[in-house]
């Protein structure tokens, strides 16, 4: 758009040049008289006078050459120096009308348009002159285009939002071959978008658009600036908004019972973390009620070279444990650390701390009871400690992400383990709970199969041939392998039937009289039970491992001794568990 003051300036050097003109050349008409008069006073700023002067022109001789050109001037002066637009508007519209062959008609249209907008304030009458200025100066392209956006800007001014926004995209369109004229309006549509604010975004995308198709422009000069303005403003709230909720999710629990250290025994360390959530929550449950609802104490596995797998389950404990006890819960197999810490915050804002496996090298069952967003800190208590350890959530994630949890249920997952109890939905029956998982481990005992190895009745028929292959003197690896096994996993087996014992000595109260009496007969058999595998660890640490060539025949006939009464001794071990799991499964269901 041209601008009011190069426009004034210009006119002041026409006038000198026209004064000094006529000096030289000595005109003498009135009207060419009158003329130099006006242009002096208007090069002397007297605009008062040159507007008299150029009046009595138009007056006294309207249809003289100089007429229009006094016309033209007398409007300027009107419109930027007296402070009458109304008198500016009618000498512009009078050009416009009756001097059609004037080289000043297609200004005078244009600057009616312009005051039809700041000073009349009507887009209509705006949009019917640039319709005007179409049909008669269709290759003035440039002036044609800076009307159309004073008519939009009176659309704009008088709070026609959609008429505005509409015209502004057909200035673009229509005017696509000028980019100072297109980028304007297109700066102006995403102004009104901004303006409507139903829809920030798309504000915000037209303002990135003039950016990028007309980039050489003051207009995305000034979409830049806003867009950059818009970015750090709209940061600045996100970051506000983030600390807030950060603030608001952060949680710490203090009332998180001590996980009890169990080393070498990631199955008990798992029950022993179980047993810290189910307190928490509220269910004041025995580690030896934990331990028997788990099942454990009813499970064999039988690996010689993983003896560690003697202490499995025959599915998730910590979901059998909630259900058997009346918990809701949450169980997650996380991939990524968004997914973890969008868990641990849910699971603490519940006041529920979090069970994970955690660690490198030897993975431990652990709890997280807290997380500070804002400060980036995690609270994660350990086996054997009292209180919670403060870690980095970066560090963490970077251990927790590398984490592979122990096997110790077929369907336990290799990685991402979270677990979480909800609502108590009923208080526990300890009696249908144990019932149940009698009666499940008594039919699980024949299943031969558990975590892919021998289990139950088969893996006691799997001990008791490999006992048998180490009768054989010659057969020295065999008795390694057996002694190796039974330093590592008798230990293990000898700490869930202990458990059972202690529990069934004092059963809960839920149990009827006749219940308690099987129960308390059951702690003996149990204790007999763990009697009889102490005594197996016994007889197979004391049976030599291998027996030399040159000893005498009376040794090797010993050494067979031993070895076979340890076979007897895990068949009888064997009929034990086999009869005690089935009697206790089939007297307490009556």
């Amino acid at each position: 758009m041209r601008h009011p003051l190069r426009c004034k300036l210009a006119v002041v050097v026409l006038c000198l040049v026209v004064v000094v003109t006529g000096l030289l050349s000595g005109c003498s008409t009135k009207t060419q008289r009158l003329y130099r008069r006006a242009e002096a006073f208007f090069a002397q700023g007297q605009y008062e006078m040159a507007a008299h002067e150029y009046s009595r022109i138009v007056r006294e001789a309207p249809r003289d050459s100089l007429a229009d050109d006094a016309w033209y001037k007398l409007a300027y002066l009107y419109r930027e120096e007296l402070d009458n637009p109304s008198a500016a508007l009618i000498v512009y519209q009078n050009i416009a009308d009756n001097y059609e062959d004037s080289n000043y008609v297609d200004e005078a249209l244009f600057w009616t348009v312009y005051l039809e907008h700041r000073y009349m304030q009507d887009p209509v009458a705006a949009v019917a002159t640039c319709r005007e200025l179409d049909r008669r100066f269709p290759d003035k392209k440039n002036l044609r285009g800076q009307a159309y956006l004073e008519a939009a800007g009176a659309y704009l001014d008088t709070g026609q939002l959609e008429q505005a926004y509409e015209l502004c995209r057909q200035i673009t369109d229509d005017f696509a071959d000028r980019p100072i004229i297109a980028a304007q309006a297109l700066l102006m549509a995403a102004e009104v978008t901004d303006e409507i604010g139903d829809d920030p975004q798309q504000a915000t995308a037209l303002y990135e658009q003039v950016a990028e198709k007309y980039p050489d422009t003051q207009a995305a000069v000034t979409a830049r600036q806003v867009v950059g303005l818009r970015y750090y403003v709209e940061k600045a709230e996100t970051d506000k908004a983030r600390r807030e909720q950060q603030r608001q999710q952060a949680r710490v629990l203090d009332n998180v019972p001590a996980v009890t250290q169990y080393p070498g025994q990631p199955a008990m360390e798992l029950l022993s973390a179980i047993h810290s959530l189910v307190r928490q929550a509220g269910a004041q449950l025995s580690i030896d009620q934990i331990v028997v609802i788990s099942g454990l104490p009813f499970t064999f596995t039988f690996a010689v070279d993983r003896p560690k797998l003697v202490q499995a389950f025959y599915r998730n404990p910590a979901v059998a444990v909630a259900e058997q006890v009346g918990f809701g819960y949450n169980l997650w197999t996380s991939v990524s650390s968004t997914e973890v810490l969008d868990s641990v915050t849910s699971s603490l804002l519940a006041n529920r701390p979090l069970l994970i496996a955690y660690g490198t090298g030897s993975v431990r069952w652990c709890l997280i009871t807290g997380y500070r967003p804002a400060d980036k800190e995690l609270y994660l208590l350990q086996p054997g400690v009292e209180h919670a350890v403060k870690l980095d959530s970066e560090q963490f994630l970077e251990v927790w992400e590398a984490s592979k949890i122990p096997a110790l249920w077929p369907q336990g997952s290799l990685s991402g383990f979270e677990f979480a109890l909800t609502t108590r939905r009923t208080p526990p029956d300890m009696a249908a709970a144990v019932k149940s998982v009698l009666l499940q481990s008594s039919l699980a005992w024949q299943q031969r199969e558990l975590m892919k190895q021998p289990a139950g009745s088969a893996a006691c028929d799997e001990l008791v041939e490999l006992l048998r292959e180490a009768v054989d003197t010659r057969n020295t690896a065999s008795r390694e392998k057996l002694k190796s096994w039974a330093s590592a996993a008798i230990p293990l087996v000898i700490s869930s039937r202990q458990a059972a014992a202690r529990f069934f000595a004092q059963p809960p109260q839920d149990f009827l009289n006749e219940e308690k009496a099987v129960s308390e007969e059951a702690s003996q058999r149990y204790q007999q039970i763990v009697a009889a595998w102490q005594g197996l660890s016994e007889q197979i640490g004391r049976a030599p491992a291998g027996t030399e060539p040159s000893l005498a025949e009376q040794e090797r006939s010993a050494s067979a001794h031993q070895w076979q009464q340890a076979v007897e001794q895990a068949q009888k071990l064997a009929r034990m568990e086999a009869e005690t799991l089935r009697w206790l499964a089939s007297s307490l269901a009556k």
